[in-house]
Formats: C-alpha cells, sequence, structure tokens
C-alpha cells in the first residue's frame, strides 16, 4: 500500500472512535413489511445443508419514495451441525457510510419452541473495511459485525436488518437487480417491491427464463411479488463469456430508454467550472505540428502523468470531480479522468465526450435494460485527423500513432453526447500479424556448452501490456524473471548481461531481447523446446459436457513461436508438419530438419470468441491434439559426453566426419529395427513350427493351434500398441520375450522418436534392448491418455 493510501485511510479511521461511541440501537421492522411466514414443519434434505446450515427463507422487501429507498433483508436458517454453528453465529452486514443507514432489527433463536432475541447492541462493532483499497477505490464503507453467543446444533436462526439509501443523484428513479437464485439450496425465496404508482418500472428476466411478478395495489402504491420454492442450488459454469448473463435474476429499471441514460448522465458533467490551469495546460501543446500530435500528448498526459484513485462517496459514485480538481491533485478515477481528458482536447479543438462502457460485460450491455446501472467504466470518443479514436484514460504507457494503437475490448459505450439515443460499437479490427512473435535461437556443442538467444516481439496490445509490466520491474528483476522462465528447460544458464528493450512507440512495437551461455546442456542426455506461450489458449474448464453457455476464447489472438537448434553433431529428429483446426481456433506445428539441427515452430490463431455447447466436443478434441504438440524432446548427438563430472580434456570427443559416418550407421540400424525384420523373422519361425504341429495334433489341438494363429495374425495387425502412457508402455516391454528366452529393458536416455503412421496415428517408437544377450529391438506405441 502506498504511503499516500494509508494516510487517506487513516485520517478516515480516525473518526471511527466517535461513530462507535454512537452505537447502533435495535428497532422494530417497519410497519409496511409483510413478513413471510416460515414453513417450520416440512422436511429438511441432508444434502439441502450447505455448510451445516438450511436456508429456509430468503427475503427481501423494497419500499420506494420520493428520495428514499428502504430495504428489508430477513434469513431463516436451520443449524444442522456442528459446522453450521460456526459459520452462522454472526452477522455481518456491509452499508456505504455516505448515504446509507443501518436499521438492525435482531436475531433471534428458536429452541424447543422458544423464540428468543440473541442480538445485543453492545455486541455490535462497526468496522470499516474498504475491499477496493488495493485496487484504488474507496467507498467510505463500513461494516456492522455482531458474534452471537449460544448458538447450537438443532436451533433455527433469523436474521432482520434494513438498509435506507437517500442517493442524491437517483431522486426519482429506481434500479435493482433482484437475484433468483442462489450457490446454497434455498427452501423459499421472496422479493417483494413497493412503489408509488406513478413511477414506471420496467423488468427483464436474465439468465433464467421469464419470471414475472404478481401485482397488486397496496395503500396507494403498487405491489410487485417474485416468489420462489425448493430453488436448487445455482453451480456458475467456467469460462462464460462476459457479455452474456449467467445469474438468474431481475433487472429493474426506470428509465425508459437509453437516451435518457444519455441525458441523465450527460447533466452530471454539465456545468462545471472553466479552469485556467486547465485551458494552460492544453495550449502548452499548441505548437505541435499536427493534430495527431497534439491529441496524443493529451492522452499520454492524463494516462501517464493523472494516477488512478478512486474516492466514491455520495453524488461522486457517478459524477466525476471537476477536471481543475483532478488536475490539481494529479489523481482521480475513471470518470474524473476522462472528463479532464475530454476537457483538454476540447480546448484544442477536437470534438470529444465521456462515454459509457462495461468492463465486465463488454458488449453485452445492449441486451439489459437502458440503466445507469448497465456501466462501471468511463473512457472518451474523439474525432481525430478524420478518424474516431477510443481512448480508456486509466491505461498507462499505451504508444501508437492513429492506427496502430491497440483496440478496446468493450464492444458497445452510451455516448454522453447531445442527440444520443442509442449504443455505438467500438470496432475491435483483426490482428495483420502475431500480437506475440517469439523467436529462440539454440546453439549447442557436443561438450555441452552453447548460446542461447531470445527474441521476443509484441505489437498493439500485447506491446502495451508488456510495456506496463517492464515499467514496474528494475533491469535486475527482468533479467531474474526472464532466467527463472528457461531454467526449466536449461538448468545450467547464465545470462549474458541485461535483456534489452527496443520500444518503437511510433508503430507500438516493442522487441525484448536476451542472451544467456550454456553449459552441461547434455547432462540429462537431451534436451527439450516448448511453446508456452501457447499453453494458456488451450485451458478447458472442469467440465465441459452438458454445458448451457458457451466457453469464452480469446478473441482475436494470434502468436507465433519459433526455435532454431543447432549442434555440432547430427540431432536425429524426424521432420513433421501438423494442422490442427477447431470450432474456434487453428494451430499448425511444423518441424523441419537437416544435418546440423532442426527448426521447430508453433503458429495458433483465434477463429471465433467462444464455443457454443453443441461444439464443445469437437473443441475439446482439438484441443487435446494441440496440447502434445507444444513441446519436441530430441536427445543428445551420438558419441557427446553426458557426464558433467568429466574432464573436457581428457574426454574423448568425436570429430564431425566421425560422428557423422556413426549417426548414419545407426539410423540405417535404426530403419532396419524400426521396420521389425528381427520380429518378423521370429514370427516366421514360430508359424511354421505351428503348421508342423498342426500335421501331427489331433483334431481338437488344430483347432486349438489354428485359433492361435489367427488371434497371433490380429496381434500382429493391432500394431503398434494402444496404451495411456509411457509408463504403460513399460508393462508391455517387460512381457516381451527375445528369441533367447530373456526379457527386454528401455535403453536408459535412449533416443525416442515420434511419427505419423498411414492411418493418422502418432506413433512413438521406443529403443529396447534384452537383458540377457542385450540384442536391440524398437517397439512401437500409439499413445493416448484415456
Amino acid at each position: 500500500m502506498s504511503p499516500q493510501r494509508l494516510l487517506l485511510l487513516l485520517s478516515v479511521l480516525a473518526t471511527l472512535p466517535a461513530r462507535a461511541e454512537a452505537g447502533l440501537t435495535l428497532t422494530e421492522p417497519p410497519s409496511w413489511v409483510e413478513p413471510t411466514p416460515v414453513e417450520v414443519r416440512r422436511p429438511l434434505r441432508a444434502e439441502d445443508a450447505v455448510s451445516g446450515l438450511h436456508l429456509l427463507l430468503s427475503e427481501e422487501q423494497v419500499r420506494v419514495s420520493p428520495g428514499l429507498t428502504e430495504r428489508f433483508h430477513r434469513q431463516v436458517r436451520h443449524v444442522a451441525s456442528s459446522r453450521g454453528v460456526e459459520a452462522g453465529s454472526k452477522l455481518e452486514v456491509t452499508f456505504s457510510n455516505a448515504h446509507e443507514r443501518l436499521r438492525l432489527h435482531g436475531v433471534w433463536r428458536t429452541r424447543d419452541g422458544v423464540r428468543t432475541q440473541i442480538l445485543r447492541a453492545e455486541d455490535v462493532k462497526l468496522l470499516q473495511q474498504e475491499s477496493g483499497l488495493d485496487m484504488g477505490i474507496y467507498r467510505d464503507q463500513r461494516t456492522a459485525l455482531a458474534f452471537l453467543q449460544d448458538v447450537r446444533a438443532g436451533d433455527r436462526l433469523e436474521e432482520a436488518y434494513t438498509v435506507e439509501s437517500a442517493h442524491p443523484l437517483f431522486k426519482g428513479h429506481h434500479l435493482d437487480s433482484l437475484v433468483l437464485a442462489s450457490e446454497v439450496p434455498v427452501a423459499h425465496l421472496v422479493h417483494r417491491l413497493l412503489a408509488p404508482a406513478g413511477l414506471a418500472l420496467h423488468f427483464k428476466t436474465q439468465g433464467t427464463q421469464e419470471a414475472r411478478p404478481v401485482e397488486r395495489d397496496v395503500g396507494g402504491l403498487r405491489e410487485y411479488r417474485w416468489e420462489r420454492k425448493d430453488v436448487p442450488a445455482f453451480e456458475p459454469e467456467q469460462g462464460i463469456p462476459s457479455d452474456l448473463a449467467e445469474w438468474p435474476h431481475v433487472q429493474v429499471s426506470s428509465f425508459g430508454s437509453w437516451a435518457e441514460v444519455a441525458s441523465w448522465g450527460l447533466a452530471l458533467m454539465e456545468g462545471m467550472p472553466e479552469s485556467p490551469e486547465v485551458k494552460t495546460r492544453a495550449e502548452s501543446w499548441r505548437s505541435l505540428p499536427t493534430e495527431e500530435a497534439r491529441f496524443l500528448a493529451a492522452v499520454r498526459f492524463v494516462q501517464d502523468e493523472v494516477r488512478y484513485l478512486a474516492i466514491a462517496i455520495g453524488p461522486n459514485t457517478h459524477q466525476p470531480h471537476p477536471p481543475e480538481q483532478v488536475l490539481s491533485q494529479r489523481f482521480g478515477d475513471c470518470k474524473d479522468k476522462a472528463l479532464l481528458l475530454t476537457t483538454l482536447l476540447r480546448t484544442l479543438g477536437i470534438p470529444a465526450h465521456v462515454a459509457l462502457v462495461s468492463a465486465h460485460r463488454h458488449g453485452g450491455v445492449e441486451h439489459l435494460l437502458p440503466s445507469a446501472w448497465a456501466f462501471d467504466h468511463a473512457i472518451v470518443r474523439a474525432q481525430v485527423a478524420g478518424r474516431t479514436e477510443w481512448v480508456d484514460a486509466t491505461q498507462t504507457h499505451r504508444r501508437g500513432r492513429l492506427g496502430a494503437r491497440g483496440p478496446l475490448p468493450y464492444g458497445k459505450a452510451l455516448v454522453l453526447a447531445p442527440g444520443t439515443t442509442g449504443l455505438e460499437s467500438i470496432p475491435q479490427p483483426a490482428a495483420g500479424g502475431p500480437e506475440v512473435d517469439a523467436r529462440y535461437t539454440l546453439s549447442v556443442n557436443d561438450d555441452g556448452t552453447g548460446t542461447f538467444t531470445i527474441t521476443s516481439r509484441y505489437t498493439r496490445s500485447e506491446a502495451d501490456n508488456t510495456r506496463s509490466l517492464l515499467a514496474g520491474l528494475s533491469a535486475e528483476q527482468l533479467s531474474t524473471r526472464q532466467l527463472e522462465q528457461y531454467r526449466g528447460l536449461f538448468p545450467k544458464l547464465k545470462p549474458e548481461g541485461t535483456p534489452r528493450v527496443v520500444d518503437d512507440e511510433d508503430t507500438n512495437t516493442l522487441t525484448l531481447e536476451a542472451k544467456y551461455t550454456l553449459e552441461d546442456a547434455w547432462a540429462n542426455g537431451g534436451l527439450k523446446v516448448a511453446a508456452p506461450q501457447v499453453t494458456g489458449q488451450l485451458a478447458l474448464p472442469r467440465r465441459t459436457e452438458g454445458r448451457s453457455f458457451p466457453l469464452e476464447v480469446d478473441h482475436p489472438t494470434h502468436l507465433r513461436v519459433r526455435w532454431e537448434v543447432r549442434s555440432d553433431s547430427l540431432l536425429t529428429v524426424a521432420p513433421e508438419q501438423h494442422t490442427v483446426e477447431g470450432p474456434a481456433s487453428r494451430m499448425d506445428m511444423t518441424v523441419t530438419s537437416d544435418f546440423n539441427g532442426f527448426v521447430y515452430q508453433v503458429e495458433y490463431r483465434s477463429l471465433a470468441d467462444r464455443v457454443a455447447p453443441d461444439a464443445m466436443a469437437r473443441h475439446v478434441a482439438a484441443v487435446e491434439k494441440m496440447g502434445p504438440l507444444l513441446g519436441l524432446s530430441f536427445a543428445a548427438p551420438v558419441g557427446t559426453v553426458l557426464s558433467s563430472n568429466v574432464s573436457t580434456s581428457g574426454s574423448f570427443l568425436l570429430s564431425r566426419e566421425v560422428s557423422l559416418a556413426l549417426s548414419t550407421v545407426f539410423l540405417l540400424v535404426l530403419a532396419v529395427f524400426g521396420l521389425g525384420l528381427p520380429r518378423r523373422i521370429r514370427e516366421l519361425v514360430r508359424k511354421r513350427r505351428t503348421r508342423q504341429q498342426t500335421r501331427r495334433a489331433s483334431p481338437g489341438a488344430v483347432r486349438y493351434l489354428r485359433e492361435r494363429e489367427k488371434r497371433e495374425k490380429e496381434e500382429e495387425g493391432a500394431r503398434p500398441i494402444l496404451v495411456d502412457s509411457l509408463e504403460q508402455a513399460d508393462q508391455h516391454i517387460r512381457k516381451e520375450r527375445c528369441s533367447c528366452g530373456g526379457t527386454f529393458e528401455r535403453v536408459p536416455d535412449a533416443l525416442q522418436l515420434r511419427h505419423t503412421g498411414s492411418d493418422g496415428r502418432n506413433i512413438t517408437v521406443l529403443r529396447v534392448r534384452c537383458t540377457s544377450c542385450h540384442a536391440p529391438q524398437f517397439l512401437s506405441f500409439d499413445v493416448r491418455p484415456s
């Protein structure tokens, strides 16, 4: 926590003793509340108890009055076990100290048919817990906390309180979200809303089937009532696109159109006094040669030199502070910075307006009722040099000329400008090339020494994100972080200086270069190359079958990883080429080789931003095929020294010519045994013996021998052997028998070759040897994890 935030927090906490001494009193529930009866005799199912508690009733009643909204909460729980005693023995209510007032009514315990008030006002502590302070958001929140005494398993607990809200900006309006389900089973769920008959309210059900309220007139007010029984626990699905509403709820809004919301938001920003300081700051960029240069200067000033800090108290939850104040204090939240940037641009003669967006739902706001609650973020729309530019003033270290800046992901925006009637689309142009292009050059000598070079090129949004990350790291921290990432591949890796950063701010391209030296690279008998940048794109949720919602995919995404590996001697790496395409992504993997090494490349592209539920099986199958292609292991060249303890001067290092000759012989032997010639010869001998036995055997024995020969043919056709893993392949190897009668074992550190069979299967060839006569053999396995 920064010193400024700590001082701010301490200054607020200093006011707590006076408020705590005033304390809270217990009051009766409001007279307009109609408590819902609790069905105490209904049987309770053990599976409905969550954390040892049965939720018997969840009730919320709201009364809307001019300038005041009263919200009554009541919950009844049955304590089923000692776990429930721990989970349910406290009362905790959070509210805004700026425009809300808490009225506690009590907590009642029912035991053996006797209902007792167990909440004492003196036991309630008023705490300040700012949940968003670490993110630079201060709301002046309070939490009323009380620990309950003498709660036992079998008790029924009932709590009730009312929160009165008088938000200064929403007089004459009512906005709400009525949740229709919970993460735990609810026996009885009730929402009751009382509003003036003349207040036009609009309702829309989200995340579930249409839920219409029962309406009636009560004492000059209009009552709306939603009621559900035996509500099962709602389990959110992972990876749902942000623009979809998942939780079952009813949206309530008194706004009739987006035009009304725009007029309401525009009125909050009108009447701000003109500031000489703001004008002077804008005029300092007037001498820049082009409108684009003036625009970029203003944008970078607000983004990088006015820090983000939100003090959202009272009207400033939605109304920005004056630009003069924000410029003077050099901090503000999204709407503060957006209005300051808009004011600066207008002073320069550049048309600009504040626009409201949803940082969570993105384009999904178009499926919501018009409401001020549909938005939680503010950006800027400007007309610059004949272009429409969208700017997020809270994003730091954003660079690039017009057309090269990273696009904003918010989808839809409500521009606060005269004449606005609806939402406006924020374009998301397709990437012209890979946003991440990582190139690795690995050169390894026979003695295990070598060099390793990394050149990573980032563009557009990836350049912005990397630039922002690097701004918080020293050169030494960056070097350490890079080293930790690659020591898993090369344990004895040493940096040559610190990484070099080349930042072309005009094209918004950032290049990161790092160089390392290697030692004992062949100590484990081989090395591995990988494409970790793509791994995160292949993540799958825990549950993929039976989904109701689509799966979100990062889009547009274009990544490329390329390894160039060179060695003094021949590296036996087989050429490969694979293309895997699913409903939302495509990946190409190629391996090209020559006598001096090979090139391994992976290129990944997203094709859509989501996978429909009926396409999930195809998506999972594609991802499972992509995963094994994100790495390639290869063995040390023949003749290299594998032990790091052997002195280089005393070791026998093969010349390039000798190494090449031995490698050629090795490949010929590999080809012979890879064809399975020794195995075929043994099977020919075995078949001949079988035929001889058949001529001498009885009819029953003949049938047995013929069935055995048939099984042997089927087994021969079934090769290569299908296994779940290489560990299971070891079990098969131990069952094989050599012609001498001995068993087989895998050769330590032996080369593992992968190739594609004629039927499209990926085949792994393992080298084994007889434990008795040491005869070599090669076995093929089709490794398919179950």
